[in-house]
Formats: structure tokens, sequence, C-alpha cells
């Protein structure tokens, strides 16, 4: 069982602070957003909103302050699903979910070489993941993450999803060498915990985080298949393969929460603490909570 500290801040929704609907200064909303430190200063995300019936865009924003978010560029059309890191050497690395409308979806990595071209939504370079674990034209691999790149981006690590003989998503991770040669294998380890408790509907997004010296991630959970209500968040214990269910408590009782996304780093306050940031699905969300939530909480003492 993990530690009970962790598992309430993850889940005392209420006793943290905490933002529904996030909205940046243009009125969008920040859905699936992922926040990491911005290195000059404040706050970084990236997220998708809605541009039309099943089409979105990638944008990337920044914050003083976790609550006010102003828009800065478009990292890509016909996108969804975002995940970024910061390196070392002053760049960036996002990975989205590209294609809509129709089109199977598949993964795509962004280079930016320095803030001020992510920023500005000028990539270095672009890789387009083949289908390697369900066929191209036909099902889709998505919603990704990245775990781990090299200083010198030779090797990335990414988690994504893909949609098993057609019927639900399942896990995978795949590994970039050299920005050009791409291979994946199944996580049926993920799965299998997350269907010790009754999962059988989609298991889709996540992102890993470290925390007392373990390893864990986040990871969304469907206990019906369709069942959009049936969204559920769970933590996963990376060392023991093993997960548990989170029940996050939200100020008006919202019950679909998928989309998970982590990063531990300095608050606002200065102290550090977690950022969480999920999407209340509004077939489950209680009035004024659905969509995009972002909540943190400092690190206990």
């Amino acid at each position: 069982m993990p530690d009970p500290a962790l598992i309430d801040l993850l889940c005392a929704v209420t006793g943290a602070t905490v933002h529904y609907e996030v909205r940046d200064d243009r009125g969008r909303t920040m859905d699936t957003l992922k926040v990491i430190a911005d290195p000059a200063g404040g706050y970084i995300a990236v997220y998708h909103c809605g541009v039309g019936r099943g089409m979105f865009e990638v944008h990337v924003a920044t914050s003083p302050d976790l609550a006010t978010w102003t828009s800065r560029a478009r990292l890509d059309a016909f996108a969804s699903q975002p995940h970024i890191i910061g390196l070392d050497d002053g760049g960036f690395l996002v990975a989205i979910e590209a294609g809509g409308a129709g089109t199977p979806p598949w993964l795509r990595l962004l280079d930016y070489a320095s803030r001020d071209d992510l920023l500005a939504g000028t990539a270095a370079r672009t890789f387009d993941a083949p289908h390697t674990l369900v066929p191209r034209r036909k099902y889709a691999e998505g919603t990704p993450n990245i775990y781990s790149a090299s200083a010198d981006r030779e090797r990335i690590e990414v988690g994504f999803h893909y949609f098993r003989r057609g019927r639900v998503d399942r896990q995978g991770r795949g590994v970039l060498e050299g920005f050009s040669e791409w291979s994946a294998t199944p996580e049926p380890y993920i799965d299998s915990a997350l269907e010790r408790w009754g999962v059988r509907g989609n298991i889709g997004g996540r992102d890993a985080f470290r925390w007392e010296d373990r390893e864990y991630l986040l990871v969304e959970g469907q206990t019906e298949v369709h069942g959009w209500h049936t969204w559920r968040t769970y933590l996963y214990d990376v060392a023991e393969q093993s997960a548990w269910p989170l029940p996050i408590l939200t100020h008006g009782g919202s019950a679909a929460i998928a989309n998970p996304s982590i990063t531990v780093l300095d608050l606002p306050s200065g102290e550090p603490g977690l950022v969480v940031t999920a999407y209340l699905f509004h077939v489950g969300a209680a009035t004024g909570e659905g969509g995009p939530m972002l909540f943190h909480r400092a690190a206990p003492h």
C-alpha cells in the first residue's frame, strides 16, 4: 500500500489550491494540460482546445502563479493530448496525439531548441511515429507521455495507448533512437494491475513521477466499455507492478476523473509540492467543475 500521505496529497482536492474549468487569457479551455516549471520563472503548460467537431489544436501558455495563464503559441493543428518535458540544455520536448476527425491518431514528437522557440511555436524538428502495435489506417495509437530523454536527445522513451484489437485502449511504450528509429512494445503489467480493480474499458493516459525514492504512475482507467461516467484515476507503483484506485474528492463530488498529469516542483509559495491536473468529464461532473482541473499542494515537511 502506498504512503497514506501521498494518497492524501493526490486525493484531497478540497484541501488544496484548486482551479476548475481552467482557461487561458483568450478564454480557451486548457484541456489535458501538463504543467512544468518555467526556467525563466513561473510555469509552462501545454494543452489542447476544441476547434470544431472532433478537432483540436495544441497550444502553450505561461503563468506566474498557476492561476492565470497567458497563451503564447499554437504548437500544432489537428492534434491533442500534449505532454512536455524540459531538458538540461534549455530545450524542450513535446509529445502529442496527431490526427483526428475520423483519421486514426498517431504519435508525434516535437523538439524545441530553446524556451524562445517553444513560446514561438518553432520546432527544430518533428518525428511522426509509425503505428507498430495496431494497423495504421484502422486503429489509434495516442495519448503520449515522455518518460525520459537522454541529454543528447538520441534516446527518448514514450508511453502511449493503442487500440488493442479494435476493442479497448491498452498501454504501450516506444523508444525513439536518433530521432529517426522507432520501436514499441505493449506493457501488459500496467494493464493487468488496473484490470484487477475491475477496469474493463479503456486504459489510457498516464504520467510518471518520483516520490520518496519510488517511481509511480497516475493512470486513467474506465470500468465500463463506452462508459464515460466510469473514468477513474489509479496510482501505479512501478517496482511492485500494483495499482490502487484514488478516491479523489472534489468540492462538488465529481466522479469521472481522467487524463491525469502530475509534476513535482516548487509552488508559487516557494514550497516544494505537487501540481496535479485532470479532466472531469461532464457526464460525471458537478456543476461548475466539468472540464480541466488543476490543483496543487505543498509536500508535508
